[in-house]
């Protein structure tokens, strides 16, 4: 069969719970991770004997798994991550912190900590880039630390990973913190794409109880005293809320925009 007609069964399908371009874009997903082919083949009207295989992914995406979780692998900044299950799906936007703190803090040596590191992308990128830092990351979950542990061992990367729950227990002295905790209330459950909601770790996205600031205000109150550089990706509706309590701490911020326009990324200062 051609690959333009799975193209199109694939946008057909797709389009109950996709735009046209996502489900494009799933579809050459898997056609690089099948058969390493680019759009290319599809122009050049190549033909496929995986058709069987192809029509197995599309029932799994129909039922909304992320399209990572069957390849099991996601890139992120130039590197591609082993993700499953246990972790959320690297972000475009994580991708925009991590450049964030990068150009922020050119030749780095210090010590930096990834608070919440799931799959450890934040982490391992950070130590491909600053050769001489000594970067960390921690996280609650067990099972998310496994699959970190095996990132960094195949990408080769020296990072110390360990568990803390960030909410209860105390850190050591960092320079920079950098963290993309849970702050989606249980009430905007509703609002979630189902891909994300039947199928990415609630512990990594929701907070336990009704203020949905928790996390930040805790990781900054635990390393006020070390006076560290904190980065965080947040959610847009939040803003107002942030900057009402970071105004009554006295504390010095940045917001900058994501890729969308919206303020998502923030750099909080001693």
């Amino acid at each position: 069969m051609q690959l333009g007609l799975i193209k199109a069964l694939y946008t057909d399908k797709l389009a109950t719970l996709y735009s046209y371009s996502e489900a494009e874009n799933l579809f050459y997903i898997a056609l690089q991770w099948l058969e390493k082919k680019s759009r290319t083949a599809v122009l050049l009207g190549q033909e496929t004997l995986l058709v069987d295989t192809y029509q197995v992914i599309l029932e799994d995406l129909l039922l909304g798994k992320p399209i990572q979780y069957l390849t099991k692998e996601a890139p992120f900044y130039g590197l591609d991550f082993y993700v499953d299950e246990r972790v959320l799906i690297p972000r475009p936007e994580t991708e925009q912190l991590v450049h964030w703190v990068i150009e922020d803090n050119q030749n780095f040596a210090g010590a930096a900590l990834d608070i919440g590191t799931g799959s450890g992308c934040i982490p391992i990128t950070l130590s491909h880039h600053w050769k001489g830092a000594k970067v960390s990351g921690c996280d609650i979950s067990e099972d998310a630390l496994e699959v970190a542990y095996q990132n960094a061992e195949t990408l080769g990367v020296n990072v110390e990973l360990f568990r803390c729950d960030i909410l209860t227990e105390e850190i050591n002295k960092y320079d920079i913190i950098i963290s993309n905790p849970p702050y989606i209330a249980p009430s905007e459950k509703g609002e979630m794409h189902i891909n994300v909601l039947n199928n990415e770790p609630h512990l990594a996205l929701f907070v336990g109880g009704d203020d949905p600031l928790i996390f930040y205000k805790k990781i900054i109150e635990k390393v006020r005293i070390h006076r560290s550089k904190c980065y965080f990706e947040t959610s847009e509706f939040y803003r107002k809320q942030l900057d009402a309590w970071l105004e009554t701490q006295n504390l010095r911020y940045h917001w900058q925009c994501d890729f969308q326009g919206k303020n998502r990324l923030l750099r909080v200062t001693f």
